[in-house]
């Protein structure tokens, strides 16, 4: 018996290791794990913590999490639909817009008490509020009628007013719904965000008006453009094709276009929009990869890179967003994987061994 249970630990403390092991040595890192979905990361100032929207207890609310996934807490909750959280620049607020399909605003909810103001009180679509680098102004995406330009708007409400005009309509066969937050530069004199078309990344050098100069090439689909500590610019080239689909990142130097552009990342095998921390050496997507929709996060070193090239084992497809129909937490706090399995079952094979000889024992003295 002592030789059964040596080898019975044996093998548990090998696949525990084996387990333990490929986790550690995946550049790419889940940092949730539920049944729901989990989209939307973004990082707070001090680059700690981690804000995103998920929907395990209902309507999407806003959680908050350390940057390794540890000391999950929920910031929102309720009938409120909240999502798009953007954190302010001192880290005390999160704006988010909220309400529902047809009617959404902007409002902020302060980290620390979870209180909530209301900052638009527009009656329209509002949607992707960002700060800018002082924290009183907010941008964000307003549709209504048809017809969707981006705004900007007082931290205390005021002076809500249009910068673009029919940046995207309905009537062009544009799309009207915005995919990412407009990206501020780190002196606040300018912002960047996508064209109505998806396909082209716009630099807006004045807030109070006039026309957007795109940065990117013609002829690719262009988006989600992100400003990094340094005043570079970072954003996404999607290709999507009959037989395959991945993502680019590109790096751009909005005060000197004739530079070329360099890469970042080539043949990402997922789909963003991508967050950056402050120097663009770590980034925060989401993704189906696991099967579910997850924040994952990713050192861009060779061995990142290499491992955003690979595609994942399981896949819903390329930018397919799936809910669930009841979104639930799980109940454990690990992933279960195979070896874990193979080790659960290990253990209830030892408790059966186990009793099998003591019952024969008792027997044999009865």
């Amino acid at each position: 018996m002592y030789a059964l249970r040596i080898l019975y630990l044996a093998l548990a403390i090998t696949l525990l290791t084996a387990h333990v092991s490929a986790v550690a040595a995946s550049p790419i890192r889940q940092l949730t794990s539920s049944t729901a979905t989990n989209v939307r990361p973004a990082w707070s100032p001090d680059g700690k913590s981690i804000a995103f929207q998920s929907n395990r207890d209902g309507p999407y609310h806003i959680y908050v999490m350390n940057s390794d996934g540890s000391n999950l807490r929920q910031l929102t909750n309720g009938d409120n639909d909240d999502r798009h959280p953007n954190w302010s620049p001192d880290g005390r607020v999160i704006a988010v817009d909220t309400g529902d399909q047809v009617k959404r605003e902007i409002a902020l909810i302060d980290v620390g008490s979870k209180n909530r103001t209301q900052v638009t009180k527009l009656s329209m679509t509002a949607q992707f509020p960002s700060f800018s680098p002082d924290g009183k102004t907010i941008a964000f995406y307003l549709y209504n009628l048809g017809t969707m330009d981006l705004w900007t708007v007082g931290r205390d409400g005021s002076n809500a007013a249009a910068v673009t005009r029919q940046l995207a309509t309905e009537a062009n066969n544009q799309c009207t719904f915005a995919c990412h937050a407009a990206g501020w530069s780190p002196d606040g004199t300018r912002v960047a965000f996508s064209d109505g078309d998806n396909a082209r990344v716009l630099l807006m050098a004045s807030m109070t008006g006039g026309t957007p100069t795109p940065i990117s090439p013609v002829g690719e689909k262009s988006h989600f453009p992100v400003f990094l500590a340094d005043g570079r610019l970072v954003y996404v080239t999607e290709t999507v094709t009959a037989i395959q689909s991945y993502t680019d990142l590109w790096i751009v130097d909005p005060n000197d276009t004739t530079v070329a552009r360099t890469e970042l990342a080539q043949n990402i095998q997922a789909q963003g929009p991508f967050e950056f921390n402050k120097d663009g050496s770590e980034l925060l997507f989401f993704s189906p990869r696991s099967g579910n929709f997850e924040i994952y996060s990713v050192t861009l070193d060779a061995a990142g890179k290499a491992a955003l090239a690979e595609k994942a084992a399981i896949s819903t497809g390329f930018g397919v967003t799936r809910t669930p129909t009841t979104p639930q937490t799980s109940v454990l706090p690990f992933q279960v994987t195979p070896e874990l399995v193979v080790l659960g079952v290990l253990a209830l094979l030892a408790i059966a061994l186990e009793l099998t000889v003591w019952v024969y024992r008792r027997r044999r003295t009865a």
